[in-house]
């Protein structure tokens, strides 16, 4: 992997964990109101200002999913190519990686891509 990668790569392992926090602060500044002024077993509240800001709500969550997503592609297919890694490691980062998601990119940074020489012998392809 070359530099730029390596720069790259750290960029799309932290990038799903920023964004799911930025969505959690989103999410908790449109229901402020009901944070500040109910309980929490006060559902009736929670659940009509959810209501109010669905759209926006689901409409970012979507995004970040389809970005999560795109990124746990571009892993799975640059472990695939890999050569010099087991069978049976690159399938328990998958696994991990398909599982535990945006928290899973930042230890398989730090365990496999920060590590990782500058040339790496790849595979052309994943057949």
């Amino acid at each position: 992997m070359e530099n730029i990668a390596k720069k790259h790569g750290k960029l799309l392992c932290f990038t799903p964990f920023v964004l799911y926090s930025l969505w959690t602060v989103y999410f908790f500044a449109r229901v402020q109101e009901e944070v500040v002024t109910s309980s929490i077993s006060d559902h009736f509240a929670w659940v009509t200002a959810m209501t109010m800001n669905y759209t926006s709500l689901w409409i970012s969550l979507t995004i970040i999913c389809a970005i999560t997503g795109i990124i746990l592609l571009y892993f799975i297919v640059h472990l695939a190519r890999l050569r010099a890694m087991p069978a049976g490691t690159k399938l328990f980062w998958m696994v991990i990686l398909t599982t535990f998601g945006a928290f899973a990119f930042m230890v398989f940074y730090f365990a496999e891509l920060r590590n990782e020489p500058t040339f790496v012998n790849v595979y052309p392809s994943i057949e």
